[in-house]
């Protein structure tokens, strides 16, 4: 789900500027974008080149399945277009192909996917997409084509360090009997009194927008279309934000998080940072909670190998159609390009994006980078501890989806408008109304 800018943003620009200034042959003809990006598609071993991205939250284990994929293919040469941090990846994406140069296969939400369909090719045909978990592709199918395979499951909720509450509550402690606010800020207030940090709140906007805000949407109701009402609700005028019942409930839990938050005197401190801030204060013991989702394993394993990691729900009222359950989501889709790529390379895109979800090396990639299989077919073992708690309410119903009916600002502005409640510029009101009157920009 975390937004990124493509580091590839100056080539693209650079490419898009020499086109737009000529450098045409002789006969007077100017190269343009599209016939750029299929010129020279074939590398000196007869191989087809492809560029793919495959998201930003694991470049190590990115980079290694496509060295792991170039060392076996015998007809098809892969390149990684990696990203760092920043802005909006589908943004960054539309300089790319306003520059002619988007990759072969890319990984993009499923909101961005729905506006590329034009660009994208069907890939139903694929032999990987009967595997599909039931309620992975709906949200890319439109007509009958499928525009996106599932790259993987994701979960998020309260994440916690097992051995720090084992060690104040006491080696008999279930983390999983914390349904209630109350019950949380009792937890909260011996973690405290014990000289550690209850929990660590990241203020960046794509984890306040798109992370915490987006269950408002979610707990309006169990059925898509009642969530979907009140949206429309809310672009029309008619849903009343700030009297809300739920807005209102997971608001109450906020300012609990805020109130025992390891940043409070200075919330929006790691703004400008990534995850492994929070990740550091996690698997070091110095915060017992963090809320944030399993594809941050990747940062905690890096300072604890062996530590054991779960999820509880967000504790929020019972009549909360969420209440008792995490969020699950498919943070994207591998996508394959169509509009300025040959047959040879969409061939070739096909035959690797159903590589990455048949084969036992494609299998493990996404055990290793610590996500959730989207596909019945994969048998690698789970052996994350914060992935296992996922499955366990997974397996149990116990969970709700991400809504991702939301425009591809919607992190950058409803984020923004967390950030100042968080940062104590500007009361409950006031969230209400500034996140009320961007939706009424929506329509």
């Amino acid at each position: 789900m975390k937004k990124k800018l493509l580091c590839v943003f100056m080539a693209a620009t650079m490419l898009l500027g020499m086109t737009a200034c000529g450098g045409g042959s002789d006969d007077g003809n100017a190269s343009g974008g599209s016939a750029a990006s299929t010129e020279n598609t074939a590398d000196a071993l007869g191989k087809t080149k492809i560029t793919v991205y495959l998201g930003g939250d694991a470049a190590d284990e990115n980079q290694k399945i496509v060295d792991i994929y170039n060392e076996q293919s015998e007809t098809t040469e892969v390149e990684l277009v990696t990203l760092t941090e920043g802005s909006s990846g589908y943004e960054m994406l539309t300089v790319m192909y306003n520059a002619g140069n988007p990759p072969t296969v890319y990984f993009m939400e499923a909101r961005d996917v729905l506006k590329l369909t034009d660009k994208l090719m069907d890939v139903s045909s694929l032999e990987a997409v009967q595997y599909a978990n039931a309620g992975t592709t709906e949200d890319v199918t439109v007509d009958g084509a499928l525009y996106g395979v599932p790259a993987n499951i994701q979960a998020y909720g309260l994440m916690y360090n097992k051995q720090v509450l084992a060690d104040v509550m006491g080696a008999d402690f279930d983390p999983q009997s914390i349904t209630t606010r109350e019950q949380l800020e009792d937890v909260f207030q011996k973690v405290q009194e014990a000289g550690i940090a209850p929990v660590a709140i990241s203020p960046f906007d794509w984890n306040l927008g798109n992370h915490w805000f987006t269950q408002i949407y979610t707990g309006q109701s169990e059925t898509a279309e009642e969530r979907d009402a009140f949206v429309n609700g809310l672009k029309d005028g008619s849903s009343n934000l700030v009297e809300n019942e739920v807005f209102n409930d997971y608001m109450d839990t906020f300012d609990l998080l805020m109130e025992y938050n390891y940043y409070k005197e200075n919330p929006l401190e790691t703004v400008a940072d990534g995850n492994e801030k929070q990740a550091q204060l996690l698997s070091t013991g110095q915060t017992a909670f963090w809320f944030h989702g399993n594809w941050a394993t990747v940062n905690i394993r890096t300072l604890d190998e062996t530590g054991e990691y779960g999820f509880i729900p967000v504790p929020v009222g019972e009549g909360n159609p969420n209440a008792g359950k995490i969020c699950t989501l498919v943070p994207g889709y591998y996508c394959v390009e169509k509009s300025t790529t040959t047959e040879a390379q969409q061939q070739a895109a096909m035959e690797f994006v159903n590589w990455l979800i048949m084969s036992e090396e494609g299998q493990q990639y996404v055990i290793d980078c610590g996500n959730i299989p989207a596909y019945s077919n994969n048998k690698a073992e789970i052996t994350e501890s914060v992935s296992q708690s996922a499955v366990s309410y997974t397996a149990e119903g116990k969970n709700f989806p991400v809504y991702v009916k939301t425009p591809s600002d919607h992190a950058t502005n409803v984020g923004s408008a967390m950030q100042k409640y968080l940062a104590g510029e500007s009361d409950r009101a006031a969230l209400a109304e500034e996140i009320s009157a961007y939706w009424a920009t929506q329509k």
